[in-house]
This record gives structure tokens, sequence and C-alpha cells, in this order.
């Protein structure tokens, strides 16, 4: 019998740098005696929507069976540990959970949930809604996650099926007894980069120091950043499939957008009465629950703010910079496609085009267009008309 960590989550609470930490000691893992079943977290996340019935739209990566190939993994290993992490799974349901547990009954599992404090959550969920193409503002984002049954459910209610903590506990406690449950604190602004995962090593009974370094993968973006991204989701409408836009935001801007100096996103002053009481609120039923803590249930406190300046109100000199900054992102990843296109064609048909090859075919295609574009207007133009019927004359 294995000890099953199955780690549901919260989104936004470290589970990016927990996963690329876990996807780089994958052989650590093995000598360790711990399984981390698919071998990278994309599988995991594939296995999460094959069994919650997620998808993205525009994504084609095959998901149907991917629960089941995890599970038969899981099921053959008779090591000392395994290692799920995926923080969709913190909305799963009622009978989703129980479907995972009972689909091991050899196995013993333990869920492991994480928390961040309310105020950076908070900020980190209104980047999130801008970078996947919303138009939200800041102040209309945190007026609805305050009152969630007024505004658009999309961004309060969606917020609060996301991210309440004692539901997910609640809703995996039906299912794992509460021993084998365990909450691990996201640590406060400015602790050592180390301690979330010593937290999160400890929580999955993992040896000490073997999640050490690793390639940091998850860019956060600024306030000029995010709200230039915000007027550009705004003019661009339906102009992207959701497909183009996530591989245009996602791989070809956000990494290499590097504003100098930029204003760092931090929860405002005039918001922080609020969440600094809900929070509270919520340490204080923690500590009547006697869940067992990683971590401290201080650190879900917010932190005083910095100043009362939403994080939506730039001046036109950063949006200015975070422009260039981000023309400039988008002409280095342009180019690197361009290379990569090459390469491809050469592959698939012996050579590239040549130079004049390109320009000539592209002047016939603009030609070409050109005329459909006359013939479908000859209806509504009169000269085009006279014009087209000049051409088909000449022909004859």
């Amino acid at each position: 019998m294995a000890d099953v960590f199955l780690h549901v989550g919260l989104p936004k609470t470290g589970t990016t740098t927990l996963q690329a930490a876990l996807d780089h000691h994958v052989d650590e893992l093995a000598e360790a005696g711990v399984l981390y079943p698919g071998g990278r977290h994309e599988k995991q996340r594939l296995a999460a929507f094959d069994l919650l019935g997620q998808r993205l739209e525009g994504d084609e990566r095959p998901v149907a069976g991917a629960f089941g190939r995890l599970v038969d993994e899981m099921t053959a290993y008779d090591g000392r540990s395994i290692i799920v992490t995926e923080e969709i799974l913190g909305m799963a349901t009622s009978r989703q959970a129980r479907r995972f547990v009972e689909a091991l009954p050899m196995h013993r599992v333990h869920v492991v949930v994480s928390a961040r404090d309310l105020g950076r959550t908070l900020v980190s969920a209104w980047q999130q809604t801008v970078v996947m193409g919303g138009t939200t503002t800041w102040q209309e984002f945190a007026d609805e996650v305050r009152s969630p049954c007024s505004g658009r459910a999309s961004d309060g209610a969606g917020f609060t099926m996301r991210h309440d903590l004692l539901r997910v506990l609640d809703l995996w406690g039906e299912v794992v007894p509460a021993e084998r449950i365990r909450l691990v604190t996201a640590p406060p602004p400015g602790a050592p980069r180390p301690l979330l995962l010593e937290r999160f090593s400890e929580a999955l009974d993992l040896p000490p120091g073997l999640l050490g370094e690793f390639p940091s993968r998850n860019e956060s973006l600024g306030a000029a950043e995010i709200e230039l991204l915000r007027r550009l989701n705004g003019s661009l409408g339906e102009g992207l499939k959701k497909r183009q836009y996530r591989y245009v935001v996602e791989i070809g801007l956000r990494p290499r957008w590097n504003t100098q100096e930029t204003r760092r996103l931090s929860l405002p002053g005039t918001d922080h009465e609020w969440v600094a009481e809900r929070a509270a609120t919520l340490v204080d039923e923690l500590k009547q629950r006697g869940t067992p803590v990683y971590g401290d249930l201080t650190d879900l406190l917010p932190q005083p703010a910095a100043g009362d300046q939403r994080l939506d109100e730039v001046s036109d000199t950063e949006l200015l910079a975070a422009a260039e900054a981000a023309v400039l992102a988008l002409s280095v990843s342009h180019g690197r496609l361009f290379t990569r296109f090459r390469s491809l064609f050469k592959e698939q048909e012996g050579r590239a085009p040549s130079t004049a090859e390109t320009l000539g075919s592209s002047l016939r295609a603009s030609s070409v267009k050109a005329k459909k574009r006359a013939v479908a207007g000859a209806d509504r133009n009169r000269f085009l008309a006279w014009a087209l019927r000049r051409y088909v004359a000449r022909g004859r």
C-alpha cells in the first residue's frame, strides 16, 4: 500500500512553483521511492480534465482516457508514496472526489490543500482574468468579489468557486478522513524563496531538500502591462480565437515582456479593510477546525497596504514603456516563429522558397484578392461595375 498525496490547489497559491519543482526532480523522486505519475504535470492536468469533464477551447491534447491511464500507473505502483498535483481538482464535485479515491482501493489517499492570503489571491485572480482575455477593471472585479451575488457572475461568483477554502476542505473531507487532510499556507511577501517548497515537501512527506533549485517559469506582469493588455483585449473583441490568443499572450508576449521598473501589483488600501475582515473570519474558523497546518495561519492575513493607488491606474508614460516592451517581445517571438516555419517547410517540401518566389507568389495572391473584392463590390459601386464589364468584354 502506497500513500497517495493529492494536492488539489487552491489556485494562485504556489501551485506553478510546486509543479515546476516536481517536474524538474522526477529522477530524484523516483530514487526516493516516490512516483510522480505521468512523469510531468501536464499528464496529471489532462487526467484531472478527464475526471471533471473539463476542456480548454482550442486545446487539441488528448483528454479522453487520461484519468484511467493515470490510475493504472498508480495502481500498479507498490513503492512508498505517490504525488499528484492539479489545482482544478479543488473544483471537483463530491461525486468526482469520491471517484478519485475509490479508484485507488489498495492505496491510502491524503489530500493536501494550499492557501494564500486573500489580498494577494484577489490581485492574482484579477491579473489572470486579464491574461485570459478579460476587460474587467480592478475596482469592478474587487466589488464583484466582495458582493458575489451582484455584478457579473463570471467574476464574483467565479472567484468564490475557485478560492473558497472551507468548501474545498469540506468536500474532500467527505471522502478522506480528517487526519489525512493537510493545509499548507504560502509564506508572506519577503519570505525566503525556498520556504514555500520546504512547507510543501513536509506536507508531502518528502525528504528535506529533495525539491531544490529549478528553473522558474511563472512570469508576473506589472500594473502597466496588465492595464495595456486589458485595453488591448477590449480592442481585439473576437478578433482572435481563444487558442490563438493563448499562443500570442502566453507564448509570444508574456515570457519576454519585461518593462524596466514596472510597478508591481498589490492590494490597494481602499480594499484592505474588507479583505482583512474576511481573512480574519477564515483564520478563526480554521483554528476551530484544527486542520494540520504546514506553515502558519497568520500567513493568510493580508499585509498592510502600501497605498491607495488602483491597480489599473497607470500613467501614459508607464503605458508607453509597456507598449514598447510588448512590441519588442512580439517581434522576437515572431522572428523565431518565422525561423521555425522555414525549417518545417524545408523538411516537408525539400527547400524553403526563395525571396523572389515568396514576393512573386504574394503579389499574385494580392492581385487575385483585389479582383475578388472588385467582383464582390460591383453590385454596390457603379464605377466597379463599369470596369468589370470592360474587363470581361476585353477578354472575349
